[in-house]
């Protein structure tokens, strides 16, 4: 018999009510943010005008960051921005924003659902889903523009339920939706794949298709990062971070196997050398195991899950990626909230559990506070912080005549703009980062004061300003029509 039970009824306001606190909460952020032009040209403003060149049937060159033209798909090979480019004319330049917030919330559901299958007590599956929602790597990933592998990372709920389920034909759709989501996707599946085979030693079913999808991930990781991407531009913009450590892939794998206690050191310490970047790595793990890790310690097959994660976090040689903030910590949340809580639906009594579950809300929540408040890493906290008025403000312009100054320009001309300003423009054949160009010969150019002075490379960006007359200004946003042929 069920020690704390509800009705279905009470079962679907309560789950209602807390994806509706969650998808409110998350809009704030993120919306709120695009609105007021804090997302930019990187990422939001490149993903939106590659699903615009999608839609017209091209593959975007990455021109908004790249001096000389390369795919897209050489940089990222992602998948999902192809599928997911009608939407743009639904939902214009919030699109991806929707999307991910969307893929959040039905994450949540399935972090419910899976739950669920474990355990009567009707409130575990609720109190996975509050945690989940609100930890730190779900909130701080929403502030920061879209990304694919928030969106994959959210799949894996789903995955783990269905492979329960033994339904094996949507575990298998799944594990192709997780591994086009970004070209490391794949290995983090093997890794999954690998981790899930000691939970279903006794299935041989199981333990057949689990083979199956770690064999298809790994053999995907290597084509499409050591044979289609150099193929098409490049070995792409990821790779870049590692390539410190060895050549390919593989050689990197090498060196981190017979190396293992200088592996080690690179995942604890400050490999930058540069003392601000102290802490910053302790910090992430601080943050992790307050906010489920320490109880994944009793599933340990689901540590295995994050090797991967945690390796191209730690290794990288772009210190963003060692600490809480942005979307590098998303893969995390799934992973260590499942964990928990199917360590915590084993004890014996249901007040055990309730109070161990409130424990780990508890500490989440603080933790998540924690992050937007006093961290060490690099965080935005602008963009976060939904209970104070600085959110809700955009401190360098005038956001009202910013639109009325971007419904000025022809949907048909080219423009080079500054970065907030690019999410906003994407949707035309040609649109500049003005931070990343060196030579601005576009229809239009939309800036603020402060770019007149702007330089690359010790070049002035704007060099050629007598080519150009204004068309409209505040006195500090600009916009600028080519006036030589």
């Amino acid at each position: 018999m069920k020690e704390m039970t509800l009705s279905k009824r009470q079962k679907n306001i309560t789950l209602a009510s807390v994806l509706t606190f969650a998808g409110v909460l998350y809009a704030l952020i993120s919306l709120v943010n695009h609105y007021l032009f804090k997302t930019y040209a990187l990422d939001l403003g490149l993903y939106t005008h590659a699903m615009y060149d999608y839609t017209h049937f091209r593959v975007d060159d990455c021109s908004i960051f790249k001096a000389v033209p390369q795919s897209i798909l050489s940089d990222h090979f992602d998948l999902y921005l192809v599928i997911l480019s009608p939407l743009i004319y639904v939902f214009g330049s919030y699109t991806l924003l929707i999307v991910q917030i969307a893929a959040v919330l039905l994450g949540g559901w399935g972090v419910y659902k899976l739950i669920g299958l474990y355990t009567e007590d009707d409130w575990m599956p609720i109190l996975a889903t509050v945690v989940f929602f609100f930890s730190f790597g779900i909130i701080h990933a929403l502030a920061y523009d879209y990304h694919s592998n928030v969106v994959t990372a959210m799949m894996l709920p789903w995955l783990l339920y269905f492979l329960k389920k033994r339904h094996f034909a949507l575990t298998s759709l799944f594990v192709v939706l997780f591994v086009i989501g970004k070209e490391n996707m794949s290995l983090w599946l093997f890794f999954i794949a690998i981790a899930l085979m000691w939970d279903y030693r006794k299935d041989k079913g199981a333990l057949w298709h689990l083979l199956a999808y770690a064999v298809f991930s790994l053999a995907y990781f290597f084509i499409i990062n050591m044979i289609v991407m150099p193929r098409i531009g490049g070995s792409g913009g990821g790779f870049a971070r590692y390539a410190h450590l060895g050549d390919n892939y593989v050689d990197i794998a090498q060196r981190l196997v017979m190396h293992p206690w200088e592996t080690v050191q690179m995942l604890f310490t400050n490999t930058n050398g540069i003392s601000k970047y102290d802490g910053i790595k302790e910090e992430f793990y601080y943050c992790a195991l307050a906010t489920g890790l320490v109880l994944t310690f009793m599933k340990p097959n689901y540590l295995l899950m994050l090797v991967p994660i945690i390796a191209q976090k730690m290794l990288s040689v772009d210190t963003m990626f060692w600490g809480i903030s942005f979307q590098y910590s998303i893969e995390f949340m799934p992973v260590i909230v499942i964990a928990s809580f199917l360590v915590i639906i084993k004890l014996k009594k249901h007040v055990w559990r309730i109070v161990l579950a409130s424990c780990l809300l508890l500490s989440t929540v603080l933790t998540t506070f924690y992050t937007i408040g006093i961290p060490k890493s690099q965080v935005w906290l602008d963009q976060l912080c939904v209970y104070q008025g600085r959110h809700y403000e955009q401190k360098n312009f005038d956001v009202h005549y910013a639109y009325e100054v971007i419904d000025m320009i022809p949907d048909d001309a080219s423009v080079c703009a500054i970065t907030p300003f690019v999410p906003h423009l994407a949707m035309r054949d040609e649109i500049q980062n003005f931070a990343n160009t060196r030579n601005i010969k576009t229809d239009y150019v939309l800036m603020t004061e402060p770019y007149f002075e702007y330089e690359r490379e010790g070049v002035l960006v704007l060099k050629n300003r007598n080519e150009y007359e204004t068309v409209a200004t505040d006195g500090t946003i600009y916009l600028l029509r080519r006036i030589v042929p």
